[in-house]
């Protein structure tokens, strides 16, 4: 399943690749600690502060340990669904 989670983020000073980096590391530690964690992507919406992080993972409990691994504070994770450029090329393969 993918997970949305959702966190502030300020505008200023705002590292986004770092995030990313670290989301993606915390999330293969986790999966090497038991629970299947996968980071997907970080977004940044700048004019209102947030960010969000897109994971494929067993359940909500496994991102918020990969995110407090990360030194990230989730405010809420939801269950989403995508369809990205990855989707619609295993589509027409």
């Amino acid at each position: 399943m993918r997970y949305l989670a959702e966190f502030y983020l300020p505008r200023r000073g705002a590292d986004l690749a770092g995030l990313a980096r670290r989301a993606r590391a915390t999330a293969e530690q986790s999966s090497r600690a038991g629970a299947a964690v996968h980071f997907v992507s970080a977004i940044h919406a700048p004019e209102d502060e947030s960010c969000f992080v897109i994971y494929e993972a067993d359940s909500p409990a496994a991102v918020t340990v990969a995110g407090s691994l990360a030194g990230i504070a989730f405010d809420r994770i939801v269950e989403v669904a995508t369809n990205d450029a990855n989707d619609v090329a295993d589509e027409a393969g």
